[in-house]
């Protein structure tokens, strides 16, 4: 599931005003879905990234045994450090990927920098594409990539251009950027789930990519101009 932030297609804009970059924005949650997304597969999806829903997942079989059970009712209400034991457990062994010999079970250093290697490459194929269209001469751009930290549930990628110049910002892409990001980021060569493989075994989960606009080439200057 692949959501390109700019700031038209978030439902608080204030969720895009950033004052660095890099700039992470995986953690505002579903502030970072547009308005009527409500009922979509993402919608449900980003849900499981607040951890206070997870928790209360995580606990619902306590509520449910004291009513089959009444009379352990008592006994399993006092019982706080089982409830986080629960917790703990499903977050840390379920949910994660918590230690590195766990990470190298998932996939090779090796191969997971690969991963991570083909998403810069993409990404500034995609950054390059972007700053011939708009005839960027200076400043920099940046491709942040954000993968949940959740593991055993289906991947989230947030996508958003970052520029410095001339202030911290998120950009705003047009329907053709946002577009170009969706069909080049992926393919069935390398798809989301194998990035975010890639991104569990290096507990990476951001990944920046930046180009200097002034390093864009005349033939990427000149193609931007053909299919304008």
């Amino acid at each position: 599931m692949l959501h390109v932030v700019t700031p038209s297609t978030v439902s608080s804009r204030s969720t895009t005003k950033i004052r660095k970059v890099p700039r992470a924005l995986f953690g505002h949650g579903l502030s970072l879905l547009p308005s009527g997304a409500m009922g979509t597969s993402i919608y449900w999806r980003m849900m499981m990234e607040v951890s206070f829903l997870r928790y209360c997942a995580a606990l619902a079989p306590f509520p449910l045994l004291m009513v089959a059970f009444p009379e352990m009712a008592l006994p399993i209400g006092q019982a706080p450090a089982l409830m986080f034991l629960v917790v703990y457990l499903v977050e840390s062994r379920v949910l994660s990927v918590d230690n590195p010999e766990r990470r190298r079970r998932l996939m090779p250093e090796e191969e997971a920098e690969r991963g991570a290697d083909i998403a810069k490459t993409r990404g500034r194929e995609i950054l390059t594409r972007i700053a011939a269209k708009r005839g960027l001469k200076a400043g920099e751009l940046h491709l942040v990539i954000e993968q949940s930290a959740l593991a055993r549930v289906p991947p989230v990628t947030i996508v958003s251009v970052q520029s410095p110049d001339p202030e911290p910002q998120v950009l705003e892409l047009d329907e053709e950027e946002q577009a170009l990001i969706r069909e080049t980021l992926f393919d069935r060569d390398f798809t989301e789930e194998r990035m975010h493989i890639s991104s569990l075994a290096l507990g990476r989960f951001l990944h920046d990519v930046t180009l200097e606009a002034r390093s864009v080439s005349a033939h990427a200057r000149l193609e931007a101009l053909k299919t304008a």
